[in-house]
């Protein structure tokens, strides 16, 4: 099954635009910034979380360990930059509660329809297999949503002059997906790709909704935003 050009269209779709939209305003705003990561981290470690309640033991090979742990890795990275973010505000992204993140209930809700509506494309599968297979569906659409995100994310950290990167979770989604798109019935794909671009767009409207909050409260409700092209020289890895 050939992902790429699920990629492509999610990279040609109204989430990555917003995304890059959003982000803009987020990355140059340290408050938000650093919620938003932890989000991320949320998201990471609801991932986790899920991951090994769905996977039986005589499924899982080493490809699913590793996997498991990559995520769990991704969770403690984007921790510990959130808590970088922070600086000056201790305490501020100490756990996954709300006030601790930007729309992070919003992001749990993505992951929860996602897999919801995975349950839903799999439900003629046998009883002993359905929990494998709703594990590499809601899988393999996130790393296809992963696959645009997060190089948008790591231009506009970029642009900034952010010394953070996330290219090392980039390079890890990308190996994953390849692993998820092995087992796929594309016919199964298909409906929850159109379902996850959807649900993304929810998520987009909450952190939207909160940001704005967050930028009317400390600018009066303006945001300066740098162009990407305004990005001078690389950042290295962290």
């Amino acid at each position: 099954m050939n992902m790429k050009s699920y990629v492509e269209a999610c990279a040609g779709g109204d989430g990555a635009r917003r995304t890059e939209e959003i982000l803009l305003r987020i990355v140059p705003a340290p408050e938000a910034h650093a919620r938003f990561v932890n989000t991320l981290s949320r998201l990471e470690y609801v991932g986790v979380r899920k991951m090994l309640k769905s996977r039986r033991a005589e499924a899982l090979d080493l490809d699913g360990l590793q996997h498991a742990l990559d995520e769990t890795i991704h969770a403690l990275r984007l921790k510990k930059m959130a808590v970088a973010l922070a600086g000056r505000a201790p305490g501020a992204v100490d756990t996954y509660a709300d006030a601790h993140t930007l729309a992070g209930g919003a992001g749990e809700a993505y992951l929860q329809g996602l897999d919801a509506a995975a349950a839903d494309a799999v439900a003629d599968v046998p009883d002993d297999q359905r929990s494998e297979a709703n594990y590499r569906l809601t899988s393999a659409a996130i790393e296809v949503r992963a696959q645009v995100f997060y190089p948008i994310y790591e231009r506009c950290l970029r642009a900034h002059g952010i010394g953070h990167s996330v290219a090392s979770i980039v390079r890890d989604e990308d190996r994953h997906l390849e692993e998820m798109a092995a087992s796929l019935d594309e016919r199964r794909f298909e409906p929850a790709f159109a379902v996850e671009e959807q649900l993304f767009g929810r998520f987009l409207d909450a952190v939207d909704v909160e940001l704005r909050a967050i930028e009317s409260a400390r600018r009066g409700g303006g945001a300066v935003h740098r162009p990407l092209d305004a990005a001078a020289g690389g950042v290295g890895e962290r």
